[in-house]
């Protein structure tokens, strides 16, 4: 839509009664669209707020009177002239002004996502950039935040931008000496320039990478230095794909699942958590039948709580659906919240364990025990011993009075800072599975190419099955940013090499 020349009009705030309003246009008209609404020719200094009347243009009716401001083309969000009006956020005053806006010759209403989209046309943002803002718009927790606007700022898209520098460069060195290797014109040490493994893997501030001066690249085979590189790029991209998928499950929410026998305290334990009355509680066995959610937020970091049936064999036919559905979605579990009775097991190592593996929770799920009851234990009964290695935590809790509260969201937040990470130390996370999906083609095609050069197949000496597996590589990364295309191969190939000199 970007590119058709029309002038798109929305409400950018959030919809509903408010005190401010925001309204948004972009495009060509939008000047004309402000002028219109403000009765005069004379636009405001741009991005300086300026109060002003706002009127229908048809019926000269005031709307409205509230600041407006103008953001000429292209230092503005979109890249395009933007005006924007900040009126009352009432209802019938929204209202009013988006039909005086459709009834500016050549405005349209903007379709959804449509501000952003024209962004990323003009080149003001990639595609992981406008999913880092579409993110923090729908944040709910602090590290959520400070996740999605670090990848808004860029650094996601920079770090696969450095990554894709690394094969452009490299296949534009391999395509030149392919097209021009026996063209006198190209000069021999241009064709002896090669990369460093730091290099590719952008340290240094990201430096353009070129091949190596010390291992020329030779016909009919390619440079073991060469190869080195790659494979060292492909590392790097590996060990980006083993986060843990740490990002993702903060944008998302860490999904944890409260199981356990009957009659427990699972769902007073989720009554507890919620800090509301969201499960049925009752002293028969088999109240819970379906499985509950609600979202949580636990210590700045999302959690999707679910309340489960309890596990045994059931009889009754609905009950047994509510164990299976307990078991079908503790097989999606990211961290399991294993309830038992305190009084009715041994505090010791080994019975917690046996207990824990009655439930037969997901092998490699992140476990913590909780100890429901701890008000009916005789004495003051002591805390559970700590935990040894390769142990899950363990703690008391009495649902009824509260006891061990604090404990348990303590216990709860670590769980969840380890399966998260800090958002804002170390490289960004991958945040979405399209991303991930990308990332292992590309790091496949890499492995091709390095597979090729040790001679495993036969077309380990063709530069053009060489260089097609490089164009591979750098075509999934580019499509994770948005930025696929090969005039940039054109362009270092006659910056870097001087053909036709």
């Amino acid at each position: 839509a970007a590119g058709t020349g029309d002038t798109i009009f929305a409400l950018s705030s959030a919809p509903g009664r408010c005190g401010v309003a925001v309204i948004r246009a972009s495009g060509p008209g939008s000047r004309g669209a402000l002028q219109s609404l403000t009765g005069t020719p004379k636009l405001p200094p741009p991005r300086l707020l300026a109060l002003r009347h706002i009127r229908d243009p048809h019926t000269a009716e005031t709307l409205d009177r509230g600041l407006v401001v103008w953001f000429p083309g292209p230092r503005s969000f979109t890249g395009e002239d933007c005006a924007e009006l900040h009126v009352h956020g009432g209802p019938a005053v929204v209202s009013g002004v988006l039909q005086a806006l459709g009834r500016v010759p050549g405005l349209r209403p903007a379709e959804p996502g449509e501000f952003t989209r024209r962004a990323f046309a003009h080149g003001k943002l990639d595609l992981t950039a406008a999913e880092g803002l579409r993110d923090l718009i729908g944040a709910e927790t602090e590290a959520q935040r400070r996740q999605a606007l670090r990848q808004l700022h860029g650094e996601l898209g920079q770090l696969y931008l450095r990554w894709s520098h690394a094969l452009t460069q490299a296949l534009a060195h391999l395509e030149a000496f392919i097209d021009f290797g026996e063209d006198e014109d190209v000069e021999e040490e241009v064709l002896e320039q090669g990369t460093s493994p730091g290099a590719v893997l952008g340290g240094a501030g990201g430096a353009v990478p070129s091949l190596s001066p010390h291992c020329p690249l030779t016909v009919p085979s390619l440079s073991p230095h060469f190869a080195v590189t790659v494979r060292a790029l492909e590392r790097d991209i590996r060990g980006h794909l083993r986060d843990g998928r740490r990002g993702e499950l903060l944008r998302g929410g860490v999904r944890a699942v409260i199981a356990g026998p009957p009659n427990v305290g699972k769902s007073s334990l989720f009554n507890l958590l919620c800090r509301r009355p969201a499960a049925i509680v009752s002293p028969v066995a088999g109240t819970t039948r379906d499985v509950l959610e609600v979202a949580l937020d636990i210590g700045g970091y999302p959690l999707v709580l679910s309340d489960t049936a309890g596990l045994r064999r059931a009889t009754d036919p609905v009950e047994r659906e509510g164990v299976a559905r307990a078991r079908a979605r503790l097989g999606e579990a990211d961290l399991l919240l294993a309830v038992l009775d305190a009084t009715a097991v041994s505090r010791s190592p080994v019975a917690l364990g046996a207990a824990l593996a009655a439930l037969e929770p997901p092998p490699g799920v992140p476990c913590l025990l909780v100890l429901n009851k701890a008000d009916l234990l005789g004495g003051p009964g002591g805390a559970p011993s700590a935990p040894r290695a390769q142990e899950p935590p363990v703690t008391l809790l009495s649902c009824k009075t509260g006891q061990g509260l604090q404990e348990l969201l303590e216990l709860l937040a670590q769980q969840l800072a380890q399966l998260c990470g800090d958002p804002l130390s170390g490289p960004p996370s991958l945040t979405r599975s399209r991303h991930s999906r990308h990332l292992v083609a590309c790091a496949a095609a890499l492995e091709r190419f390095c597979r090729g050069h040790r001679g495993d197949s036969g077309d380990s000496r063709d530069l053009a099955v060489a260089a097609e597996q490089l164009r591979v590589a750098r075509r999934e990364l580019g499509r994770i940013t948005g930025q696929v295309g090969a005039e940039e191969v054109l362009d270092i190939i006659f910056r870097d090499f001087c053909v036709g000199k």
